[in-house]
Parts: C-alpha cells; sequence; structure tokens
C-alpha cells in the first residue's frame, strides 16, 4: 500500500514538472523578449524579402515597449498576458507604402497587436497568430 501511494505521489510530481516546463515555454515572459529583435521572416507561409533596403521587424525593449517597421514604424507599452501580446495604443507614423503587400501586413500586424495575438517564441523563432493570420520571425 505504501509503495503504491508512494508511486502514486511520485507519478503526480512529475506530471506537475514536465507540465510546468512545457507551459513556460510556450508562454515566454518580457524577460525573454527584453532587448531583442526579430525580422520578419514570413507572413501566412509566404516568404518575406526586404523591399527597398526595408526589413520588417519587430523589437522588445525594457518593460515591454515594443516597435519596429513594416513600411511605417511604429511603436508602444506592450502587455504579455496568458501568452499574448497586446499593444492596445500602437502609434505609428502614416505613410502610404509603395509596396501594397507591405501596406497589408502593415494593416495585418497593427490590427494583431491592438487586439492581442498568440505568441510563441522557439528558441530563435518568434511567431505571433492573431486575426486569422500568422507572422514568424527571425532572431537578429
Amino acid at each position: 500500500m505504501k509503495k503504491t501511494l508512494l508511486l502514486l505521489v511520485g507519478a503526480l510530481a512529475l506530471n506537475g514538472c514536465s507540465h510546468a516546463i512545457q507551459t513556460s515555454a510556450e508562454q515566454p515572459d518580457a524577460a525573454q523578449l527584453a532587448n531583442r529583435l526579430f525580422v520578419l521572416s514570413s507572413v501566412d507561409g509566404q516568404t518575406v524579402t526586404p523591399h527597398q533596403g526595408i526589413k520588417p521587424g519587430i523589437s522588445f525593449g525594457n518593460d515591454l515597449k515594443v516597435s519596429g517597421v513594416m513600411c511605417n514604424r511604429f511603436f508602444g507599452q506592450g502587455a504579455l498576458q496568458q501568452g499574448r501580446l497586446s499593444v492596445p495604443q500602437l502609434a505609428s507614423t502614416r505613410m502610404m507604402c509603395s509596396d501594397p503587400q507591405l501596406n497589408q501586413w502593415e494593416q495585418t500586424l497593427t490590427q494583431m497587436l491592438m487586439k492581442g495575438a498568440a505568441l510563441e517564441l522557439d528558441q530563435q523563432t518568434l511567431t505571433l497568430t492573431g486575426s486569422g493570420h500568422t507572422l514568424q520571425y527571425q532572431a537578429q
């Protein structure tokens, strides 16, 4: 009886530890993003190449200050809760992009950040998912 109880407690403890490890890997915190730059590599599976010398990207400062560039520069105070990144008061410059695809991607990113996007960080890859789209970035 004691051995069975001991095995049961041990199995539950190991299960709890493995769940905690999975959760932290799936839901990064602000410290894992701080002072990092990511360059956009794909939108909805479509490879992104630099346009007119611009490398679309996103960076994170201390305290989850978010900034970046698509066609326009954007910035704002981010919040990360339960694996979702949101920047509800996102500000940006307001120039029309010469590339219509960059315009579309910029609108997509703006919607995602303002409404909140699921954020995954897997080593050097940052993935934002929301508003029916997936944006994948590579760490620089």
